[in-house]
Order: structure tokens, then sequence, then C-alpha cells
């Protein structure tokens, strides 16, 4: 009995994280709460446009696969998460820019997914 309520519990706790608790642990630390930029890490408002675009969505689905090469440093890709995960993350950046674009799919991520690109070949279009 004590192990099924501990089970529960476990679950119950990571539902109510959601993708905010992912966010917090996988994005946050570097591009702040609301996206706005820890230093020396980028705020990220300025991709916002990209949502809008085929381009600018492929670009932002390979960039948390496999990571960017930037002015701050190097990105890490975060490939280890599943399609839903990331796809969640990229809505939820999508919310917090308030950008408008049709909400990310696990299939726009799978779709992406096995190139093993190097972090300095993923360009912004």
């Amino acid at each position: 009995m004590k192990r099924a309520f501990l089970l529960l519990f476990l679950a119950l706790s990571a539902l109510a994280q959601g993708v905010e608790g992912l966010w917090a642990r996988a994005c946050a630390q570097c591009h702040g709460e609301k996206a706005q930029g820890v230093r020396p890490y980028p705020g990220l408002q300025g991709v916002a446009p990209l949502f809008a675009t085929p381009e600018g969505r492929r670009y932002l689905v390979l960039v948390v696969l496999y990571g960017k090469k930037g002015e701050a440093g190097l990105m890490p890709g975060f490939a280890q998460l599943k399609d839903e995960e990331l796809a969640a993350l990229l809505n939820h950046l999508m919310a917090l820019l308030k950008a408008k674009g049709e909400a990310f799919k696990p299939e726009d991520v799978k779709k992406e997914r096995g190139q093993n690109l190097a972090p300095d070949r993923i360009q912004r279009p």
C-alpha cells in the first residue's frame, strides 16, 4: 500500500511539474524562467519570428536536438529527451514569447532525429 501511494505521488508530481519543470531543468538555467536570458547566455525574444515559417520551425527543432554554437558559447543539444518533451518545450517557448505559429508535434521532432549534426552546422535561416 505504501509503495502504491509513493508511485502515485511521484506520478502526480511529474504531471504537476509538466513542461514548466522540464523548462526549469533544461532551459531556464541559461535562458531564464521567462526566456529573458541569464548572462552571458542570450534571451530568446529574437527567435519569435521563427515560429511562423517552415524554415524557422525546422531550425528551432534542430537547435534543441543538436545544440548550437553561438557568441556565448555552446548550447548543448537535448536529443536524450523524448520527441514529446522537445515539442512541449518548443510550445512552451512559443507561449512565453507570445509568438505566432502552429503548435509543435512530436512528429516534427522525430522527422529531424538521427542526423547527428554538429552544433556548428546548425545555421539560422
